[in-house]
């Protein structure tokens, strides 16, 4: 699960792609989720965030948030947990047994089915006027 569903990604996230580009910010989200960063207020090419963004995308970070508080780096966890229920939803009905479903997943069999038989709405569709 490399990127989740934009709509479902918390405000600090959103806030990174705003002013650094979805790109950055998913590189981010996979080195540092669930982790403080501290940004400088300058950025250098031997930079552990340089290395990870490129120099240029690493000067914009530093730029919109260098000097500041440090950025908490959001796990996504209900973004992440949307995104598997969908999935094991899928499997379902693709014909997925539960004891397939519980291999795959590593959740319960009352788990599994908790989630396949929830009615909820389908949280991973684009907004609607997203093209």
């Amino acid at each position: 699960m490399s990127e989740l569903p934009r709509h479902l990604l918390p405000a600090s996230l959103l806030e990174i792609a705003d002013y650094c580009g979805d790109d950055t910010m998913w590189k981010i989200w996979s080195a540092y989720a669930g982790m403080r960063l501290s940004v400088p207020m300058t950025m250098t090419p031997e930079h552990p965030l340089s290395q990870l963004l490129g120099y240029a995308a690493a000067c914009q970070l530093s730029q919109a948030f260098g000097g500041a508080e440090p950025l908490t780096i959001a796990r996504a966890e209900a973004a992440r947990r949307a995104v598997r229920n969908e999935m094991m939803r899928q499997d379902h009905r693709e014909g997925m047994s539960h004891c397939h479903l519980v291999r795959k997943y590593g959740l319960t069999d009352r788990q599994i089915s908790t989630i396949i038989n929830a009615v909820e709405p389908l949280m991973l569709n684009m907004d609607l006027f997203e093209i």
